[in-house]
Order: structure tokens, then C-alpha cells, then sequence
């Protein structure tokens, strides 16, 4: 999932995607188009529902200062990934 926020010069980008050992990140950048300030974190996330929790809460807080939703048309490729083997799988 990719959001992204804007206002004024001002953007705020929010991805939430589950990593190649089973975590859920909620990474978010932002900064200023006109300047050449801006910043990112990432965040891992015990559960899908607890990345899902944190958005909602960015996106509240995004609201109340002002930002919008931009509507962007982003694709998102998913992957499928089989359980990693142990040594005693491998062996029989």
C-alpha cells in the first residue's frame, strides 16, 4: 500500500508492505518539494492489523494538520514466497 499526502509544497508518503520474513513496515517519507529538506523512517510491525493501526493513526494526524489525500495510480507487484526449509528438510 502506498499513500501519499500533500499540502502546499509540503508531502508526506506512507508504504506498508510485508517483508521477506513475514514483518509488516510502515516506512514513511517527507519533506518539501521547493527545498531540499526531507526525511524518512521505517516501523516494524508485530501484525498486519498493527501496520494497519499505525497508518490509520498518520493519517489522522495528517488530516488535522491540513494535508490532503492525493490520488495517485500506483502499481503494487505481490509476491509470493514459500517457508523457508531447515537444514532437515533439505536433508531428506
Amino acid at each position: 500500500m502506498i499513500i501519499r499526502w500533500q499540502k502546499h509544497q509540503e508531502f508526506y508518503i506512507v508504504r506498508m508492505y510485508q517483508d521477506l520474513v513475514g514483518d509488516w513496515i510502515v516506512a514513511q517519507s517527507w519533506g518539501n518539494s521547493t527545498e531540499c529538506k526531507n526525511a524518512c523512517t521505517q516501523t516494524v510491525t508485530p501484525s498486519y492489523q498493527d501496520a494497519r493501526l499505525q497508518v490509520r493513526e498518520i493519517r489522522k494526524q495528517l488530516k488535522s494538520k491540513g494535508f490532503r489525500l492525493i490520488a495517485r495510480q500506483e502499481t503494487q507487484l505481490g509476491f509470493e514466497f514459500a517457508p523457508c526449509l531447515s537444514d532437515s528438510d533439505l536433508q531428506t
